[in-house]
């Protein structure tokens, strides 16, 4: 490069200098530069706020305090969350008032209301109401990812309103260890909808039901019936707690349901109503298929049934369902917990 080169480029620089800087003195350039800076740093701020939301949803909600005999609501834990266990509790005590219908809950998208067909009044204070002929409340992974654990304490408080109809499965019904159309269709995925459930009947009667072919008349039994009183109590808080474990390196699965009458009082007083112990060869033996070959007297425990189930996710899900009437719920929790030995 020449000297004479040199003059020129340090020339242009010069110029260019003076053009920015007459830029900037300008007011109107720098309106626009600030306004152009603003932008930028909301944008970036946005995209912060999606990325934050999306990984908010994607980590499962987990225990708080695994050595408080108690959870959330102040109601006894009967055993502890396991370490790095999913620990779900409703979010209807949060201030929200609102209402659902056949939808996922605003407020929580881990409970949806899309499988039946009910109203779901939210106070807001901690209770939700329930009506309709087929309410069903579906608790699991929004992304339908992550199943629950074989082993579970489900706990809820009821409370019996009115009925609209009277059937023999009148009541509420808590289901575990199934997916029942949380993926896939419920009418087509008839392995994906077994499942253990465990009920209290408004004649007072208290069981497990395994569920083994959704669409046959037969694909249903019953176990370990028991009456402790009179009829479900109207307008009264009746607790329930269904327990569901694998025992005997898992080739076992343990039922157990509770029950308190003292409406939560320091953590409930919480009375084993019926277990049983489902062996392989004493729920289900001689009921429907969920399809030929499969045996419905097979424990549900995923050695035994991943290959038959249609999704490979066949405990993707918890529900709770009632028919033909109207019930209040509050204190809602799933828990994952250890097995038995």
């Amino acid at each position: 490069m020449t000297v004479g080169d040199a003059d020129a480029s340090n020339s242009m620089g010069d110029r260019i200098k003076r053009s920015l800087l007459s830029l900037l003195q300008s007011p109107n350039t720098r309106k626009r530069l600030v306004f152009v800076i603003i932008i930028i740093i909301a944008a970036a701020l946005l995209a912060l706020a999606l990325v934050l939301v999306i990984l908010l949803q994607a980590v499962p909600p987990t225990a708080t305090d695994l050595l408080s005999p108690k959870d959330r609501f102040g109601i006894t834990r009967l055993y502890p969350t396991s370490p790095g266990g999913i620990e779900w509790s409703s979010k209807w005590d949060n201030g929200a008032a609102r209402t659902i219908v056949n939808d996922v809950d605003p407020e929580d998208d881990w409970f949806e209301t899309k499988h039946g067909d009910g109203t779901y009044t939210i106070d807001g204070a901690g209770t939700l109401t329930a009506s309709g002929d087929y309410v069903r409340m579906y608790v699991h992974d929004p992304a339908n990812e992550r199943e629950w654990s074989e082993n579970l304490e489900i706990t809820l408080y009821v409370k019996r309103i009115d009925e609209t109809e009277i059937v023999d499965y009148s009541g509420m019904q808590v289901f575990a260890r199934t997916n029942h159309g949380t993926e896939g269709r419920e009418n087509v995925n008839y392995c994906d909808d077994r499942g253990y459930g465990g009920l209290v009947n408004i004649n007072g009667g208290w069981a497990f039901e395994k569920e083994t072919a959704h669409h046959l008349d037969d694909g249903y039994t019953r176990a370990a019936g028991q009456r402790p009183s009179g009829e479900l109590p109207l307008n009264t808080w009746v607790g329930f707690k269904y327990v569901l474990r694998n025992m005997d390196d898992n080739t076992k699965v343990k039922l157990e349901l509770y029950r308190d009458m003292t409406g939560g009082l320091n953590g409930g007083s919480w009375q084993k109503i019926t277990e049983f112990i489902d062996n392989g060869n004493n729920f289900g033996v001689d009921r429907g298929a969920c399809r030929p070959g499969v045996d419905p007297a097979l424990p549900l425990i995923h050695s035994f049934i991943d290959d038959s189930s249609e999704t490979g996710k066949p405990m993707l899900t918890v529900y709770v369902r009632h028919e033909y009437g109207t019930m209040a719920y509050s204190d809602f929790s799933i828990r994952e917990i250890t097995p038995l030995p």
